[in-house]
């Protein structure tokens, strides 16, 4: 799953508009919980060979992965228009209507709509990246509006109390720290050959656009935690274990991998069970444990068994990892996303007395072309890469990253 993949993205409080909470309220007066756990219904918060979706949402990996997410957050999609104009023909009024009915029974119009599939895998990217809901929706309004003119006949609204779900501190809530109680996570370690954003790369075949790795002890009690160890790291459901360590890399929107560690040697506790899902492997029988498309599985267990088997996506990276303190990052993540000045780029969160530091990194292919904007940020360069650093609460890094982000795209 990721956070890209189902359960990696920020998680919610309330589950659909009015017309599904009073349904989902009736279902369980009227059958109980074992409604959901035996029916074919939209359950969340399980895989895919758990929820039990339809046939079409099996159409390929990438279909699959938006069911699945829509089964799991319909109440995010409910927030998100839908541009591929079925709010024309089909009475659409959200991206929710495109998987979902107000019965908790299937559509199967994204199963053949790319637009609608887009949509929902670019709302988990971008609150896998740490952006509130409203930030996300005018991401998605602006590209999907720009390339689809004209399509769009309904503008949800985003509400403020989601807001308030997905920036508590911003909005004065405190944040419950979701660590199972008694855990004591200073017993819990990651392995040698798993600890960092680079062990990852580095079991990974070339050919990786995007990747992340949270290190969840270092994260856990600081603000952190409810957005980056609650949103972008598995559920303890997934294993009925914590993750210590999670690795998150795409090839595409089609093909991914995702690496988990429980902080302990858990290649011969009987009490973990693989994941079984069409067109998926998990494999548990490994330290890190491996989970994601099958060919991407089966290549990260060769690299495993023998490092020099194939080339790694760690070497596009290197430059931008040689020059970044990646190995005590809670939170790093690495992109190709070319524009004026750079090819790629990184970025990290990480806990430092009290407060949390930003790190963002871009590998310069025009010096000329580098942002005026950026000189506000003090940046450092050394060599070819361009560095900035900024330490502050959760909100205003969130927000400085941001606003570097936009004047990178300028």
């Amino acid at each position: 799953m990721k956070p890209e993949k189902t359960g990696k993205n920020i998680k919610a409080t309330k589950k659909g508009n009015n017309t599904l909470i009073i349904g989902a309220i009736a279902v369980i007066l009227l059958a109980g919980i074992a409604y959901f756990v035996l029916s074919g219904e939209p359950t969340p918060n399980k895989t895919s060979s758990e929820l039990k979706l339809p046939s079409f949402a099996y159409t390929n990996p990438l279909t699959l992965k938006g069911y699945q997410y829509a089964t799991e957050h319909p109440d995010i999609l409910e927030q998100i228009p839908c541009y591929c104009g079925c709010g024309g023909h089909s009475g659409h009024r959200f991206l929710r209507d495109c998987y979902i009915h107000d019965d908790w029974t299937y559509d199967d119009h994204a199963s053949f709509c790319d637009v609608c599939i887009g949509e929902a895998i670019k709302v988990q990217d971008y609150l896998a990246q740490g952006k509130t809901l409203k930030e996300a929706r005018a991401l998605i309004d602006q590209d999907f509006g720009s390339r689809f003119p004209g399509e769009n006949t309904n503008t949800p609204p985003v509400r403020d109390d989601y807001i308030a779900i997905l920036t508590p501190k911003a909005a004065g809530i405190p944040v419950a720290a979701p660590t199972p109680a008694g855990l004591d996570l200073s017993k819990y370690s990651l392995p040698s050959n798993f600890k960092s954003l680079a062990d990852g790369l580095n079991l990974s075949p070339a050919g990786i656009n995007r990747a992340y790795f949270i290190n969840s002890k270092m994260a856990t009690g600081t603000e952190m935690e409810a957005q980056f160890v609650g949103g972008s790291v598995q559920p303890d459901s997934f294993y009925g274990k914590k993750i210590i360590g999670m690795y998150s890399a795409d090839f595409s929107p089609t093909s991914w991998i995702e690496i988990h560690d429980l902080g302990y040697d858990s290649t011969k506790d009987t009490t973990i069970r693989a994941r079984a899902e069409e067109g998926m492997k998990n494999i548990i029988y490994t330290r890190p444990f491996i989970y994601g498309h099958s060919q991407n599985v089966d290549n990260v267990l060769k690299l495993m068994k023998d490092p020099k088997s194939m080339s790694t996506s760690y070497s596009t990276y290197k430059p931008l990892l040689d020059a970044v303190d990646y190995q005590n990052a809670a939170y790093a993540l690495v992109i190709t996303e070319p524009n004026k000045f750079s090819d790629i780029n990184y970025m990290s969160l990480t806990p430092v007395s009290g407060k949390i530091e930003l790190v963002k990194a871009f590998n310069i292919t025009d010096n000329k072309s580098i942002p005026a904007g950026f000189k506000t940020y003090n940046p450092q360069i050394k060599g070819n890469i361009l560095i900035i650093k900024e330490t502050g609460d959760l909100i205003t890094v969130q927000a400085d990253n941001d606003k570097i982000d936009a004047e990178a795209r300028t």
